[in-house]
């Protein structure tokens, strides 16, 4: 498979956008998570991130951003402090706001292409 290429500057320039399957580009450790991540497109204020990640084990989180996110592969069960518990599995997605207190089981081989937004600062989640 040929690696695509990312734009981690925020460069608007059309030949700079990012395309291409969600696995085609480069990854790197994301230690935090059991798992790996590849950012594709970073805002020039650093505001927004978008990219494909593989997380592992369990987790809990207070978002300190927004957060769209499919399932690309695998499932995920998330338990939302003071609201519902769902499973959600490839095709499915849900959007996560800035506060909300998220626990997470990841299931075996879980991915998923994501959004952060940040409207006050830059996105460090990620």
């Amino acid at each position: 498979m040929v690696e695509s290429t990312p734009n981690l500057s925020g460069d608007s320039n059309p030949q700079q956008v990012p395309h291409g399957r969600w696995d085609s580009f480069a990854w790197e450790p994301f230690p935090e998570y059991g798992g790996s991540k590849s950012n594709i497109f970073r805002s020039a204020d650093g505001r927004v991130v978008a990219g494909a990640y593989r997380e592992s084990g369990t987790a809990t989180l207070t978002y300190p951003c927004d957060e769209f996110f499919i399932v690309t592969d695998g499932w995920i069960k998330l338990e939302i402090r003071g609201g519902d518990t769902f499973t959600m599995n490839k095709g499915d997605f849900v959007y996560l706001q800035k506060g909300q207190t998220v626990y997470f089981e990841f299931g075996p081989n879980f991915a998923n292409a994501a959004v952060f937004i940040d409207y006050d600062r830059k996105v460090t989640l990620c």
